[in-house]
């Protein structure tokens, strides 16, 4: 990997990486581990992101320059019934993390956000300039991961427009919206894996297009940019293509397949299927489709070389890594 501007960071004052024990938080912790950069990772344990206090306390102890947020409520239907709690963990949590390093000279935010914060107001990718929502379509979760986004953007703005120092040491913040994230963990494609040691049919939603991202790959540009001069402001971080829920399935199944794994299921008895017909407590956005132009542009202006393939060939990398890591001492795979 290479980081443009890796001298930029104080290493005097570490890292705090919030969401530890995510899928994105486990590929910072390789990442970050592998540069031996200073960094505190925390989890649930370490600092509750439901409690001011906590998160004021961390922050004042640590005195980082650079913030990641990994951290996230992201159980989609559950949020239905406890949208406080995602609106903690999602808005008020990273408000509290803008408010402290938008105070910071040379303070860098960076936080994941999501596609669901777009409804289906296009049947095209969004680009970083449409408007969210409209909110009637957006879930629990959705929503809370657009007031998040807005909290951020809103603090930089009061607290910059206040202050009157050198632009060049001005704090900054990226908003980096992904979709579909796997890695380290729970994740779908290891789900459908699974299922298809066990199960001799399998019904997986075709009509949710979107782009499955890698977290390892969205962490190493995460830090590209981060490490680089890019502006603040919204990025959307994913790789190329579009796939739905079925394709994503039945490609990762052939592949395992190629690698020696035997099914129970039949390749023809893996069916899609419609939402409508799936049913589900959260509504979901047909598309969640997000261009990565934008992406392409800052990564080549800030003179970073960096690969952004094609969503399937990621998959396979992914597969393949997993079957044979896995394979070899067990009969199933481990999620």
């Amino acid at each position: 990997m290479s980081y443009s501007s890796f001298e930029l960071l104080d290493h005097s004052r570490p890292i705090v990486v919030f969401g530890r024990d995510g899928q994105v938080g486990r590929a910072l912790q390789i990442c970050l581990n592998d540069l031996n950069v200073p960094a505190v990772f925390l989890g649930r344990a370490d600092c509750d992101l439901t409690s001011e206090s906590s998160i004021v306390e961390v922050l004042n102890h640590c005195q980082p320059k650079v913030i990641i947020n990994a951290a996230a409520y992201t159980e989609v239907d559950k949020a239905e019934s406890e949208p406080e709690l995602a609106f903690a963990i999602n808005a008020k949590a990273p408000e509290l993390m803008a408010q402290y390093i938008a105070k910071v000279k040379d303070g860098l935010l960076i936080h994941y956000s999501a596609d669901y914060v777009f409804g289906d107001s296009k049947k095209t990718s969004y680009v970083e300039t449409d408007i969210p929502g409209p909110m009637s379509q957006l879930n629990a979760y959705g929503k809370s991961k657009l007031a998040g986004e807005v909290a951020i953007e809103k603090i930089f703005s009061v607290i910059q427009n206040e202050t009157s120092s050198d632009s060049k040491n001005k704090p900054r913040y990226l908003i980096l919206r992904t979709s579909w994230a796997y890695g380290d963990g729970d994740n779908f494609i290891r789900k459908i894996l699974n299922l298809a040691f066990i199960q001799d049919g399998l019904c997986v939603v075709d009509d949710q297009i979107g782009v499955p991202t890698s977290a390892s790959w969205l962490v190493e540009i995460s830090l590209n940019l981060g490490f680089s001069r890019a502006s603040s402001g919204i990025y959307h971080v994913v790789p190329d293509g579009e796939a739905s829920w079925y394709h994503i399935a039945k490609l990762s199944i052939e592949e395992a397949r190629q690698n020696g794994c035997h099914f129970t299921l039949k390749s023809e008895n893996l069916q899609s299927i419609s939402t409508l017909k799936y049913g589900s407590v959260a509504k979901r956005p047909h598309n969640s489709r997000m261009s990565n132009k934008k992406l392409r542009r800052a990564l080549s202006e800030a003179g970073i070389n960096v690969l952004i393939p094609h969503w399937s060939n990621q998959v396979k990398t992914y597969v393949k890594k997993y079957t044979e890591s896995t394979m070899k001492t067990n009969s199933t795979l481990i999620v």
